[in-house]
């Protein structure tokens, strides 16, 4: 069978329509593709890292991500409603069951969305798992500080000193306001940081034309609702419900250096799904594309999904 690819918007209520990409092998087997963020949007690169011989990769950008209409926009997007996307767009695509992936927030919602569709979903492989709370958002926004201090200097740079104590409520005000100005500038700012904190050794993010900074900023003001609300998960709740997944094959995948998301949360994930894989990555941080992340990916994804 020769590889295709499709696309396509599926309208989903509340004046969203999602940005669909169908790639591979469309006889093969059906594996869904969560991006990160909340707000990134899928990528080509992402899509290189499946098999598209042998897999039907399904990818689409989530509410108010990437091409999905309307960009930016926060307003009936929530998880459960991304949760709700997912589930129709695997009836509208006829697929009765598929293996679920994810990096970073794309892992956290892979595993939302397997809790509460268990029966679709034949095995989890994630990568850089974002555990949702607000223990972690402080952590990346306020307790990095002295762990990459040059990068959360700059950040705090952006704001106003007496805003310093809680920087996402500040860029959040920014990304969310009247002056585009300052919300390019809130944007540019959050991406640089989370770039040098997710990359330390690579060069600092040119400045970026404007139709590429207008999409910064609808990107992170998806990002700042959901960190704001928690990502809409209770972490006490999330990691108990995902002992609910014993049995389903799940791979976890981590870099031990990522300090987007700690090293911790694969550990708490991997204790809290009984029968779950752990698959450290030495010298690795956040990268998705690390030579031995990607490696370790896509050794994973070869492997069969056969969860009862």
């Amino acid at each position: 069978m020769t590889a295709s690819a499709d696309s396509f918007f599926l309208p989903v209520g509340d004046g969203h329509a999602l940005a669909v990409q169908l790639a591979g092998n469309p006889a093969g087997e059906p594996v869904l593709a969560l991006h990160g963020g909340p707000g990134s949007g899928c990528s080509p690169r992402l899509l290189s890292l499946y098999d598209a011989t042998r897999q039907r990769i399904v990818a689409f950008d989530q509410r108010g991500a990437g091409r999905s209409q309307p960009a930016g926009e926060t307003r009936a997007n929530t998880t459960a409603h991304l949760i709700a996307d997912i589930e129709r767009l695997r009836r509208h695509l006829g697929i009765g069951r598929w293996r679920v992936t994810g990096g970073s927030w794309g892992a956290a919602l892979a595993l939302a969305y397997a809790i509460a569709h268990r029966p679709a979903v034949t095995g989890l492989v994630l990568r850089s798992s974002f555990v949702p709370g607000m223990g972690n958002v402080r952590g990346f926004f306020q307790g990095l500080a002295t762990v990459c201090p040059a990068a959360w200097q700059a950040l705090a740079a952006s704001v106003a000193e007496g805003e310093r104590g809680d920087l996402l409520a500040a860029l959040a005000h920014r990304l969310n306001g009247h002056d585009a100005a300052a919300a390019g500038a809130a944007a540019l700012a959050w991406a640089r940081y989370e770039a040098a904190v997710a990359e330390p050794a690579a060069p600092p993010l040119p400045e970026p034309p404007p139709v590429e900074l207008d999409r910064l900023v609808a990107r992170y003001r998806v990002q700042a609702h959901y960190l704001r609300a928690g990502c809409f998960l209770d972490e006490a709740a999330f990691l108990a419900d995902c002992g609910g997944l014993a049995g389903l094959p799940v791979t976890l995948i981590h870099g031990r250096d990522d300090r987007v998301c700690p090293p911790a949360n694969a550990e708490r994930l991997h204790a809290a799904i009984p029968g779950s894989r752990l698959v450290w990555i030495d010298d690795c941080g956040h990268a998705a594309f690390h030579p031995a992340m990607a490696a370790a990916w896509r050794a994973a994804l070869a492997g069969p999904a056969d969860a009862p």
